[in-house]
Parts: C-alpha cells; sequence; structure tokens
C-alpha cells in the first residue's frame, strides 16, 4: 500500500504526539539521531519560567546569631524548589513552613531572577513588604529576626551544616529528593544559624520553578 505524503504526516504526528494540543516529529541529533529531550525543570529554564535567589552576609562572633530569607508563595501557583546552605563555621540550616513574623520587617528588595536572562517573565513569588510585591525576597540578619516576633511554625527539615564543603541542599543527591513543591499562600523562611561564638559566613540559595497545575 502506497501512504500519500498527507497521510505520512498525519502518521508521524499520531506516533509522536509531544504535546496536549499540538503535534511534531521529535527533535533528532544530528549526528546520532538520538532524540534530543531535555527534563521538565530545565525545560522550565527555556520557557522564562525558573527563578533564583540568595543572600550570603557574615554575621557576628556569637553562638545563636542568624540569617534568614523570607518568601510568600502566590496562591495561584505551585512553587517547586530546591534550598541550599553552606557556612564558614559551624552552624545549623532549618527550612521552617507556615511561619508568624511582623509584616515589613528585614530588607525587603532582595531581587528574585530569571534563569532565562531574555525573558521578561516575573516571579509570582512576594517579600515580608507592608503591601507584598511580586519579584521579590526578604532578608533578614539577627536583629532583624529578634525585631520581626518571629516564629518557625512547621520546622521541615534542620541539620547541620558540615563546614569547608560546598553548598548543601535540604534533600538528597538529585532533584527529585531535593525538590519540595511548597504550599500555596504561605509564608516560608530558609534560616541558618550559628552553633559556635564565631563570626560566620551565610550562604543561602533558593531555586525553583513555577507551575500552574493542569486539570486532568
Amino acid at each position: 500500500m502506497v501512504i500519500g505524503q498527507e497521510s505520512r504526516r498525519l502518521l508521524q504526528g499520531i506516533l509522536f504526539k509531544t504535546g496536549d494540543f499540538t503535534y511534531q516529529v521529535p527533535r533528532l541529533d544530528s549526528s546520532t539521531h538520538a532524540i534530543a529531550t531535555v527534563d521538565y525543570a530545565h525545560h522550565e529554564i527555556h520557557g522564562g519560567s525558573s527563578f533564583t535567589t540568595y543572600y550570603t552576609r557574615t554575621t557576628d562572633a556569637t553562638a545563636g546569631h542568624r540569617s534568614a530569607l523570607y518568601l510568600l508563595t502566590p496562591s495561584d501557583k505551585e512553587i517547586h524548589l530546591i534550598a541550599s546552605f553552606s557556612a564558614s563555621t559551624s552552624a545549623t540550616f532549618s527550612m521552617c513552613e507556615g511561619v508568624t513574623i511582623d509584616v515589613n520587617e528585614g530588607t525587603n528588595t532582595v531581587v528574585i531572577y530569571n534563569r532565562e536572562r531574555n525573558s521578561s517573565k516575573t516571579s509570582s513569588v512576594s517579600n515580608n513588604a507592608t503591601v507584598p510585591a511580586k519579584g521579590f525576597v526578604t532578608s533578614f540578619t539577627e536583629a532583624e529576626i529578634a525585631a520581626a516576633n518571629f516564629s518557625a511554625g512547621t520546622i521541615l527539615r534542620t541539620e547541620p551544616l558540615q563546614v569547608g564543603t560546598g553548598p548543601k541542599p535540604a534533600g538528597g543527591s538529585g532533584r527529585g529528593s531535593q525538590e519540595y513543591i511548597l504550599k500555596k499562600s504561605t509564608k516560608y523562611v530558609f534560616r541558618i544559624t550559628n552553633v559556635a561564638a564565631s563570626a560566620n559566613v551565610h550562604h543561602i540559595l533558593l531555586d525553583w520553578y513555577e507551575h500552574t497545575k493542569r486539570s486532568s
């Protein structure tokens, strides 16, 4: 049986469905003809829906001194987040969900960067300003945390940080074991706390993509 050109295109579309609304022949590597794919988190970078922010500071030489990043999740999107922490001397990290904290405390102008640097999309995550502003998170020093009547809510994870190593993810070695899908319309704090009375360089790094869950 001879298949016409139009029928051949239709058959290719049926065999190689790649989306809910469109059909296309998969992309092939020009050298090996292997099917070229990226994972979903990588795809979100290409789509301009992947974001990052960080905070670093040197604390006083005081045990118990803290640094933190705060964010408020949106009501209409899922935040698929990985948090990483590091410190120059002994410390612990904590991930706190549903925190209580006075509004308009801390530094509310910490920028969230789109990882697709050609994209104009802004993150839906908000800061701790009196009127929460999207596209920003809030950083906290020890003095700012103390002034904000902070309560940790649910501590999802707390662990010691190993000194002299790279950033420690708050999970396993791959995205599947590191990622948290955060609750919608919820306040989070990502915190590092000094264990010893030494000046300590704290680093907090947050990476996430924003996803609108599809109905079945």
